[in-house]
């Protein structure tokens, strides 16, 4: 009977794999959507293509659309609007719609989200820095599980080890009522 195992690029070695982001390989898999959040990422460079200075991503969100309020320990987070008017919530700001052109960065271990108040698409560039790979990589995983009805709330997922994994390796914590016992929480129990 012939092998029916996959061959490995010849770049790539088997102790590699399980940090190559899907996209670096297969340019189809850069772009992802989540229908509860309404909005779609394309993953423009990955921080193992910036030497870990930043990832840069341009996500449009669907009018409605918006995702959960949370926060980052370890990076910031720069919103630039290319089409559209953004919406951008930060605790310090409060609601600030951006015009194309137009940045706002939030500074780590600050609450924030996005959001489209409008009634057409808007377009927008996220750039972290520095550039965390557990966030790319948690980010395509929480867009698969509400791709597969396993969120809500903004994109949360609703099963809570999930969400703690999830969370603890993308350094994102939630926010508001029980945000803090959840965070706690999570801390304590992921792997």
């Amino acid at each position: 009977m012939a092998s029916t195992a996959s061959k490995l690029p010849s770049d790539v070695t088997p102790a590699q794999v399980a940090r190559i982001p899907p996209g670096m390989k297969d340019t189809s898999r850069r772009k992802i959507w989540t229908p509860v959040a309404k909005d779609w990422a394309i993953f423009e460079k990955y921080g193992r293509e910036t030497n870990g200075e930043y990832t840069l991503l341009t996500v449009s969100v669907a009018p409605g659309g918006q995702n959960a309020a949370h926060w980052h320990g370890s990076y910031s987070e720069t919103f630039t609007a290319k089409k559209g008017k953004v919406g951008i919530y930060s605790k310090t700001t409060g609601n600030i719609l951006l015009s194309p052109g137009e940045s706002m960065t939030v500074n780590a271990g600050e609450e924030h989200y996005f959001f489209n108040p409008g009634d057409e698409d808007v377009e927008m560039k996220i750039k972290l820095a520095p550039a965390r790979e557990g966030f790319e990589k948690g980010l395509y995983i929480l867009y698969g599980l509400a791709r597969d009805g396993k969120s809500a709330n903004g994109g949360i997922p609703n099963n809570f080890l999930h969400s703690a994994i999830i969370f603890t390796m993308s350094d994102m914590w939630p926010t508001g009522p029980g945000g803090k016992f959840l965070t706690l929480a999570m801390k304590l129990f992921a792997p």
